[in-house]
């Protein structure tokens, strides 16, 4: 197995009222970042999170508003098309407790975030259609078993 290392550690705090997703891809792009992992906390005032619908590419969209607690943000950047591209899900709570997840869509304004993004050593992972899954687009099973990620189609770990 290959061993991934982090090179470096990006620590960022995002401003009120700006987009979540594209903080994330703008710091993605100044920052040259090709395969990373993302995690954060904060909140948020609207929120877009999408959940996949198997088969159809496409995601059932839930709309948020109000206080919403970033409980989790938790994703990765790798490449789509030889740019980057984050992908990342998001736990929100509301002002009752009630907890609401899914992908991170646009339309996610920020209350305050705080943002950590792990860069990781060697060539990044390319997002490929999927034919299996209706063409969502994911890491080849071959490459991501090469870098040592995968083993026989399932998670190392």
């Amino acid at each position: 197995m290959k061993r991934i290392t982090v090179s470096r550690v990006l620590v960022r705090r995002f401003r009120r009222g700006t987009d979540l997703l594209e903080e994330l891809a703008r710091l993605a792009l100044e920052d040259k970042i090709s395969f990373a992992e993302i995690s954060g906390i904060g909140a948020l005032s609207r929120a877009s999170l999408g959940v996949i619908l198997p088969g159809k590419n496409s995601y059932r969209v839930r709309s948020l508003s109000g206080e919403l607690e970033i409980c989790s943000l938790q994703g990765n950047i790798s490449l789509k098309e030889g740019r980057p591209f984050v992908h990342a899900h998001l736990v929100l709570s509301d002002r009752g407790g009630r907890a609401f997840g899914g992908h991170l869509l646009p339309g996610c304004l920020v209350f305050v975030a705080e943002v950590i993004v792990r860069v990781l050593s060697g060539p990044p992972l390319e997002r490929v259609p999927d034919g299996e899954t209706g063409g969502l687009w994911l890491w080849p099973l071959a490459s991501a078993r090469r870098r040592g990620l995968l083993k026989n189609g399932r998670d190392s770990a």
